[in-house]
């Protein structure tokens, strides 16, 4: 009898120790991110419900850091009526609101200030009271690029060393900054196959929530191709980053294969009636002599290529998706700020055409039949 209850007793813990296990596998369950950046000359248009609704991440584009330290271009955050539009729509639907540091253009502080210890520490003190004041859920670092000087090309090996190390640097003294507040920290880089291995080299990626892949601008006929995709996630596996924290980088805008020139999503859609899901390029006429018409193709990612590159990222097991820019989709429902009416500028009378639309319903049964098949 002594033998059976202990049987008994042993059974009934190891139910107890299944059960539990199944929970938290359960609740563990794998996400996958679909991270938006939103510049600020989008914000007077922007539907943050909508945005929030979809988004995973929302960041905000950019405001910038000088070589001491301080925090400048401020003003292009949102103005206070639409921040707190922002702040409460991303409440509502657990998306994570962050300020975007960098970009193009916006760069040229952070070399100084990530090499100098005093400098970090005051750029980090900054930072502390402005995720405060403006109630932000994390930064995103886009530093475009490190060891690398518009007009000059890379520096010397020990200087683009050197911006790495200080990169690295304030990734890990963010991220410690972050601790307590569970505040995330991402950071964009270019995949060149440099960048990548120079991440690795320093530990960057170990200080990251996400890392962006800005997989689009290369020349051709098509700027962000299926091979881009395909070759950024390779390239990433080759140089030891973690895919787990890896998204692809989609565009929502075009480039004319001629000059280069940048064309919103929302505008070809419009320009385009017949536009199709399979479609990634379109002829625009742009001049016309007598009879002659000059003709350009501009590239861009269509709805199934869009679709096709989640599913990659998604069976490769990355993070998920990041999106330049989501105020360059067609707007689904009319937006209406004091005078100005922001009108509608998807066809139809869904959201079938918002490519945003497309990558979230494509993430929602990506997730969908992972789970099914979880389950069985």
């Amino acid at each position: 009898m002594v033998g059976e209850g202990v049987y008994n007793v042993h059974l009934y813990i190891w139910i107890i120790l299944a059960l539990m296990m199944n929970f938290v596998m359960r609740s563990s369950a794998r996400d996958f991110s679909l991270v938006g950046y939103l510049p600020e000359w989008r914000h007077e248009g922007a539907d943050f419900d909508r945005l929030s609704s979809h988004l995973s991440h929302l960041i905000l584009f950019s405001a910038e850091v000088t070589p001491k330290g301080d925090i400048a271009g401020l003003d292009r955050l949102p103005r206070p009526e639409l921040m707190a539009e922002a702040r409460k729509a991303a409440s509502k639907h657990g998306t994570k609101l962050l300020l975007c540091l960098g970009g193009n253009g916006r760069s040229g502080g952070f070399s100084v200030m990530v090499r100098n210890q005093k400098n970090r520490h005051s750029f980090l003190a900054s930072l502390s009271m402005l995720m405060e004041d403006y109630q932000l859920d994390g930064i995103d670092y886009n530093w475009e690029y490190p060891g690398y000087r518009m007009g000059l090309g890379y520096l010397e090996e020990k200087e683009v060393l050197k911006d790495y190390e200080g990169l690295a640097s304030l990734l890990r003294e963010t991220k410690l900054l972050f601790k307590e507040s569970g505040r995330v920290v991402t950071v964009a880089y270019y995949p060149d196959t440099r960048q990548e291995s120079l991440l690795t080299l320093v530990d960057a990626h170990r200080h990251v929530d996400l890392l962006h892949s800005m997989s689009y601008d290369q020349g051709g006929a098509q700027h962000s191709p299926r091979e881009l995709a395909e070759k950024t996630i390779k390239q990433a596996r080759t140089a030891g980053l973690p895919l787990e924290k890896l998204t692809l980088g989609v565009p929502f805008y075009g480039r004319d294969s001629d000059r280069g020139d940048w064309v919103t999503y929302e505008d070809l859609i419009q320009q385009h009636s017949d536009l199709l899901p399979e479609d990634d390029s379109v002829v625009k006429v742009v001049m016309e002599k007598g009879d002659l018409k000059e003709r350009k193709i501009i590239g861009f990612n269509g709805e199934e290529t869009l679709k096709w590159k989640a599913e990659l990222a998604f069976g490769n097991g990355l993070a998920g998706l990041m999106i330049w820019e989501v105020g360059q989709d067609c707007r689904v429902n009319p937006v209406v700020r004091g005078d100005t009416t922001h009108v509608r500028t998807c066809p139809g009378q869904g959201e079938e055409r918002s490519l945003l639309h497309v990558l979230a319903s494509t993430r929602l049964k990506l997730l969908g039949d992972a789970q099914e098949k979880d389950e069985l």
